[in-house]
């Protein structure tokens, strides 16, 4: 939003009786050359100027003194134009103003607005930030010989970066006529500025504030995103990216600290972890566990009664004796709901390598993967620019797409130097449980989770609700962004009826992966993931000279809820975790309260912050 700030300006042009008087007490009759009258009246003004600081400060109660290299350079460069003296007065020190500075002459109070964001860092990177901006103003913007800019801001990222000639208007211009040393003599205003758009968001702020914190939990460096969404319209209640920075201090400034947190390269506070912005993307480990279930029981080939036997770890010497897999879950039987919700690698391995439990068939159950993987839309945006009244409307969200190989690819990935990967059972083995190649956003994610949620339709996420602008008439006055469904993927009632069940069991049963995210009196269905990400150590090898890595955990969390009538989908990621149910589940689980906190507190008519 902003705000009104008041300042302290002193007009020089109203002073130069005072200048003259002060000269003359200053020479006190004494003869000087060219040089010596000019340094004088230097200083005779800047004396004047200062005293007139130091008298409006102390009675404000913030005694200053003026730079006297700031004083020189405004004279002789902006000499009509007021120089401020004090900013962002407090509300007593306005009311001290107007109380007790009467007859000061060249002094008044200048009201700008400024933007503030009054949560300080949350939604750091969905908000966005701005900069300073004092180049020339565009010729197409005022027709005259002579431009200068008074000080302004410009949006660089997220929403203010994006809608950033929106949200500011129009600015406002005035014709001011000098003499011949620069001092004002008169002025007019050519064109009255005009205020910018709102934008009303799909953000819920109770809910963005207490993901914030529920992230937060984890640490106060952690590393991660949460996203939560509403399956049924697409709507972003929430999107999280941590660590973030306070979005006003690119306008209050910067302290020495603080620019070093923003330099600071592993923490890296400039990356969108939901969006993927930047190009980050994660290995989604087990959470894809969710497509592969999807895939292996619309094509058929899975039964969700049948048995599998887990050894402990997978391994079929017969058919792929150089491929083995240790499994999390412990050795015994699994059918369908169990292994989903024990997280069994053996028991998807299986089907994807050997569909009828005897024969080779890994090239099926790559192409069947690869379908499903694109169904889902993986590797693309999951926002789309729109067209509304004619009128081209931009992606509110910077984002990535992360990879997923398309359908038919012979090579699972091609990298920048055109090296091609052959596809391998192995490959495809590690592809149904989520690790290898493929790379995801929490975004992404969530946009899956809604889909098995809803029963099956994929929704553009929506974070601009509407665009209202005070100046337009009719429908160009409150432009709203309608719902999407990008796919409908046409999923049978008995596979969402059984993933339902199964993610449910996840968090419900005692023995489920995500059981931390269990919360009295809502019933959640979830999935955990963790997979294994390589990371540069910044060290080589003493004698090979080969670059060194360090394994690092990317932990998952995904999940609805209710899970009888879905509202809420809450994706939940953390870098450097321990694992998806340790580390995730329970930072979903207080998001969950929070969200039951929220909805009692609307029934029994409490105070609600306002969405905005």
């Amino acid at each position: 939003m902003n705000r009104l700030r008041f300042d302290v300006h002193v007009y020089i042009d109203e002073l130069r009786s005072l200048f003259r008087e002060h000269y003359f007490r200053l020479k006190n009759g004494r003869k000087l050359g060219r040089t010596e009258q000019r340094q004088l009246g230097r200083e005779a003004r800047y004396q004047v100027v200062s005293n007139l600081t130091m008298q409006v400060s102390m009675r404000l109660g913030q005694p200053l003194v003026l730079d006297p290299e700031r004083f020189h350079k405004h004279y002789h460069q902006k000499l009509y134009m007021p120089l401020a003296v004090m900013q962002d007065l407090s509300p007593d020190q306005v009311a001290k103003f107007v109380e007790l500075i009467h007859g000061v002459p060249g002094v008044d109070l200048s009201v700008n607005p400024v933007r503030t964001y009054p949560n300080g860092d949350m939604a750091f990177h969905t908000l966005g930030y701005l900069r300073r901006k004092d180049d020339p103003v565009d010729d197409r913007e005022i027709p005259f010989p002579y431009r200068y800019r008074l000080p302004d801001y410009a949006g660089i990222d997220g929403l203010e970066g994006v809608f950033d000639r929106r949200l500011r208007g129009e600015a406002g211009a005035k014709t001011i006529r000098v003499n011949n040393i620069s001092y004002r003599t008169s002025e007019d205003v050519w064109a009255w500025p005009e205020s910018g758009q709102d934008l009303e968001l799909a953000i819920d702020r109770d809910i963005q504030l207490a993901a914030e914190e529920a992230l937060k939990s984890h640490g106060a460096e952690t590393r991660g995103a949460v996203v939560v969404m509403d399956p049924n319209n697409g709507d972003l209640l929430a999107l999280v990216s941590r660590p973030g920075f306070d979005s006003n201090k690119f306008i209050s400034g910067f302290s020495r600290d603080e620019i070093s947190q923003l330099s600071d390269s592993r923490l890296n506070r400039w990356l969108n972890r939901a969006s993927g912005s930047g190009g980050v993307a994660y290995p989604p480990g087990s959470i894809f566990k969710i497509i592969s279930s999807v895939a292996y029981l619309e094509e058929g080939i899975l039964d969700p009664e049948d048995k599998v036997y887990n050894r402990g770890f997978f391994r079929n010497e017969r058919l792929y004796p150089n491929y083995t897999l240790d499994d999390t879950a412990p050795p015994g039987d699994y059918d369908f709901v169990k292994a989903f919700k024990r997280s069994s690698n053996t028991y998807f391995i299986h089907y994807a390598l050997t569909p009828d439990g005897r024969t080779d068939q890994w090239q099926q159950g790559k192409r069947i993967l690869l379908d499903w993987g694109n169904r889902f839309r993986l590797g693309k945006r999951t926002m789309e620019d729109w067209s509304i009244l004619g009128e081209k409307i931009p992606s509110p969200v910077r984002e990535g797409g992360g990879y997923y190989p398309p359908r038919g690819n012979e090579f699972k990935k091609i990298d920048q130097y055109g090296k091609r990967s052959r596809w391998s059972a192995g490959d495809v083995a590690n592809l149904c449980i989520g690790q290898g190649e493929i790379t995801v956003t929490p975004l992404q994610m969530a946009v899956m989770t809604s889909a098995v949620a809803n029963g099956g339709k994929l929704m553009q996420p929506r974070l601009v609700l509407r665009m209202n602008s005070p100046h337009a008439l009719g429908q160009a006055q409150n432009r709203i962004i309608p719902e999407k469904v990008v796919a409908d993927l046409n999923l049978k009632p008995e596979t969402v009826s059984l993933l339902h069940e199964a993610m449910l069991a996840d968090v419900d049963d005692r023995d489920g992966s995500g059981r931390a995210a269990r919360v009295r009196g809502m019933a959640i269905g979830g999935k955990t993931g963790t997979a294994q990400k390589k990371v540069p150590t910044g060290k080589f090898h003493p004698r090979t000279g080969v670059r060194l890595y360090r394994t690092d955990h990317i932990t998952w969390f995904v999940s609805f809820a209710p899970v009888e009538a879905p509202k809420y989908a809450v994706v939940v990621m953390v870098e450097s975790g321990e694992s998806g149910g340790t580390t995730c589940a329970p930072i979903a689980g207080r998001i969950y309260r929070a969200i039951q906190e929220i909805e009692q507190r609307d029934k029994k008519g409490g105070p609600r912050l306002a969405k905005r």
